[in-house]
C-alpha cells in the first residue's frame, strides 16, 4: 500500500483508540475492525507486503488475543485486535518491533508505578497509549 496512506490511517486509528483506552479503559472495536478492512483493501490495490507477511503480522495480535482469553483478560482482547490491525499495515517484522517496543515502554512504566508510586501489582495500565508512542518512534 502507499506507505504514507497506510501510515496515516494506522496512526489515526492508534491515536483514537489509545485516547479511549487511556480515558475510558475500554476499546470500541468497530474502529479497528473498519481500519483492518481498509488495510486489506489498500493492500489489494498497492501490494506492498506478501500475504504471508501480513498474516504472520496479524497473527501476533491473534496470539495476544489467545493470551487474553487464557488469562481471563488480564491482557485486553482489544489490544490483540489492534495488534492484528497493525500487523495488516506493517507486516510481521515491523509489527514485532512495534509490539516489543510497546512492551518495553509499558514495562518501564509499570516498574516506575510499583516502585515509586507504590501501586499494587494488579493496577491496570492501558496498553494502547504505549503502542501509539512506540509507533511514533518507529515512524521517526
Amino acid at each position: 500500500m502507499s506507505s504514507w496512506l497506510g501510515s496515516t490511517v494506522l496512526l489515526g486509528v492508534l491515536a483514537i483508540t489509545a485516547y479511549r483506552d487511556y480515558k475510558e479503559k475500554c476499546i470500541y472495536l468497530y474502529l479497528p475492525i473498519v481500519a483492518g478492512v481498509i488495510g486489506m483493501l489498500l493492500h489489494i490495490f498497492f501490494w506492498e507486503h506478501e500475504m504471508t507477511d501480513i498474516l504472520l503480522g496479524a497473527g501476533i495480535g491473534g496470539c495476544v488475543m489467545l493470551l487474553a482469553r487464557i488469562s481471563k483478560e488480564s491482557i485486553g482482547i482489544g489490544d490483540g485486535i489492534m495488534l492484528m490491525v497493525s500487523g495488516i499495515y506493517l507486516g510481521f517484522w515491523e509489527n514485532m518491533q512495534l509490539f516489543f517496543s510497546a512492551l518495553l515502554l509499558v514495562g518501564v512504566t509499570a516498574l516506575f508505578l510499583i516502585v515509586i508510586k507504590k501501586k499494587r501489582r494488579d493496577y491496570r495500565v492501558p496498553f494502547l497509549p504505549f503502542l501509539l508512542v512506540a509507533y511514533l518512534f518507529q515512524l521517526i
